[in-house]
């Protein structure tokens, strides 16, 4: 396969796909590669808004950030030149998100709010979703009428509960390492299907990871856009079917069943062992806190408030030392071994 003039060399083949009664063109997506770009680009491809070059099935990350870039410019000249109806604050929106558009390609900060499928933090780099008008939702959404876990989140975004975490009682933290191990809870999911217009096409955040979403007769379907899909005639999956060997559908939304089996999360496929990779991160910062505490004492300054949620290529960088916060009451080996997969959550994937 020959790398594209002028690439920095990730590059990203292409399926042809039958949508809505016309031929489209998705871009495929490594393991590892930028999911928030190909879950931008397949949303607008799907939606007629971006065309590939017929004569090429394999694109260079430049030339697909070149092609975002020169959609955000038709906006801008539609709304100079009044096509769109003059909207100085839209066009503002616009010109910010071309300056964010390289972090597509190397990772979003994602701070969600529970309350709301469509509850996020406003942060620079989202912008891009709204100046190309593509609607984002998550799925991690608390069930008003579970007392419980309400009680315990509130109000509060992401970034704030992790911060909390730390300081609570075990069992109040066993109560939020379910529900943010969870990713998208029943509710949530309850919510996708209820809220989200037929025939809608979105992106949603889920699993740390971007992926383009439909809603088609009731139900939602990620896009199966990883590149081992690319001989497969299944070309969306049910959300909420997470099981390895689960139905994916075809063009006409008719259950197939894929010669590859996915994941739960559809950046991860099966055979990579991703829980093996997470008890891994989790032993190597068992080991960091167990060094001799002068070491340890370097890093106590560190602010887990830093946390946040990153949709970028997807390796395990742990870079804070976690210490246990004064007045906890984390006494025994299972109690460390929880506060460290919580934080956990917010090292940069």
């Amino acid at each position: 396969m020959a790398i594209p003039a002028g690439s920095s060399g990730r590059v990203y083949k292409t399926k042809l796909i039958r949508f809505r009664g016309s031929d489209r063109r998705i871009v495929l997506q490594e393991f590892d590669g930028p999911c928030s770009l190909v879950a931008i680009l397949n949303q607008l491809l799907l939606r007629g808004k971006l065309d590939l070059d017929p004569k090429k099935d394999v694109f260079s990350q430049e030339e697909l950030l070149s092609l975002l870039e020169q959609r955000l410019n038709d906006l801008i000249r539609d709304i100079t030149n009044g096509t769109a109806g003059y909207n100085p604050n839209r066009l503002q929106n616009i010109w910010d998100a071309k300056k964010k558009l390289p972090s597509v390609a190397t990772g979003i900060d994602v701070n969600i709010k529970f309350s709301s499928i469509e509850g996020f933090e406003f942060t620079p780099e989202l912008e891009i979703f709204d100046a190309l008008a593509i609607p984002l939702y998550h799925g991690c959404t608390v069930d008003p009428k579970d007392r419980n876990i309400t009680k315990v989140i509130g109000s509060k975004k992401y970034n704030e509960l992790l911060s909390e975490s730390v300081g609570m009682t075990t069992q109040k933290r066993n109560l939020v390492k379910e529900f943010m191990e969870a990713s998208l809870t029943t509710y949530g999911r309850s919510r996708l299907r209820n809220d989200i217009k037929d025939g809608e096409l979105c992106v949603l955040f889920h699993d740390r990871h971007f992926s383009t979403m439909f809603k088609y007769k009731g139900e939602v379907y990620l896009l199966a856009s990883l590149e081992a899909f690319q001989d497969e005639p299944g070309y969306w999956k049910e959300l909420g079917k997470v099981k390895e060997g689960d139905m994916y559908v075809s063009r006409n939304f008719e259950e197939h069943k894929m010669g590859y089996h996915g994941s739960t999360n559809s950046a991860a496929p099966a055979g990579s062992d991703t829980n093996s990779d997470y008890q891994l991160a989790i032993s190597l910062q068992q080991q960091e806190y167990e060094q001799p505490q002068p070491q340890r004492n370097n890093v106590q300054q560190q602010s887990i408030g830093a946390s946040r949620l990153n949709s970028g290529p997807q390796e395990y960088i742990g870079s804070i030392r976690h210490e246990a916060p004064a007045g906890s009451d984390m006494t025994s080996d299972e109690d460390l071994a929880l506060f460290l997969e919580l934080s956990q959550w917010e090292d940069d994937i």
